[in-house]
């Protein structure tokens, strides 16, 4: 097993059997809610103080930790696999995540995804964090997402906006979600 297979068994299988709580997140979650687009790596979001038994994981599977930054943890394994990241949160704001999370099957492995209301709020969250640098991914995301899922752009994005982001990232994804439904 090799690729992203082989993570996402690690992710549904060793993590877990190490007391590590994990959620998909990124470009699997966002395909689960249906709107496909490629990913190059694989996201989880844990516990920021379940990093170093994620790191024995990952290294005992032959992951290389790459990088550690103040919210995200880099591994890759060094030959064709995508590359991991984990995405560091406090064990509060994790036990929300995780209580209503969506139970899924991904290549025959059983993962939680965030419900598609906290995903988003993770996206604006995100663009209010780096606007520039995520324009690219998470505004297309959030924009088709809402389309795709029929949300209504007062009554679902604008209170993540409110209290995820702001008024200009409200304006950016209100305007994108109009574009995207003008036939």
């Amino acid at each position: 097993m090799t690729g992203f297979s082989r993570i996402l068994s690690i992710a549904s299988r060793d993590l877990p059997a190490a007391g590590v709580d994990c959620l998909l997140i990124g470009g699997f979650a966002v395909n689960h809610y249906g709107y496909s687009r490629n990913t190059l790596d694989v996201d989880f979001m844990i516990v920021a103080d379940q990093v170093n038994a994620t790191r024995r994981v990952m290294t005992e599977a032959g992951f290389t930790n790459v990088s550690v930054l103040d919210n995200v943890v880099f591994f890759s394994s060094g030959d064709a696999e995508p590359r991991v990241d984990f995405l560091k949160v406090d064990a509060e704001t994790m036990q929300k995540l995780l209580a209503n999370a969506v139970e899924i099957r991904v290549r025959g492995c059983v993962l939680q995804v965030p419900v598609l209301r906290d995903l988003l709020a993770m996206k604006v969250f995100s663009l209010t964090q780096s606007t520039a640098r995520r324009m690219g991914k998470d505004l297309p995301d959030i924009a088709f997402l809402t389309v795709i899922n029929d949300l209504d752009l007062q009554a679902d994005i604008r209170p993540l906006c409110e209290r995820f982001g702001s008024a200009e990232i409200y304006e950016l994804i209100h305007k994108q979600v109009e574009g995207l439904r003008q036939p």
